[in-house]
């Protein structure tokens, strides 16, 4: 995807998670991590790893993972996915998966 094309599908809600799950691409997850200062550049092999099993435990369960289950799937310790994800899985993982923001999330 052109970043035009990234800029016009990033529809974001007020919270600025993606406001349609099924309009999520990895271009964008790109631009969302970038944008949330997880990267500079590009996201690593890791960063897809967790990314990828959040967006299937979502779409399994209709809710995102817990750090310890994201843990255990990727073999990755909780210190490195919070490495990964400095700002929390939430705002980290969950947004660059795009799942929408959990309720009674602040």
């Amino acid at each position: 995807m052109k970043i035009a094309e990234v800029e016009a599908a990033l529809n974001l809600d007020n919270d600025e998670y993606l406001a349609n799950y099924d309009n999520w691409t990895r271009d964008i997850a790109e631009e969302l991590a970038r944008r949330n200062l997880i990267v500079k550049d590009k996201l690593s092999d890791e960063h897809w790893r967790v990314i990828e099993f959040v967006r299937s435990y979502y779409k399994e369960f209709c809710r995102g993972p817990s750090v310890v289950r994201i843990s255990k799937a990727t073999g990755f310790s909780m210190e490195k996915v919070c490495q990964l994800f400095p700002c929390g899985t939430v705002r980290g993982a969950y947004r660059l998966a795009g799942l929408p923001k959990p309720p009674g999330c602040i």
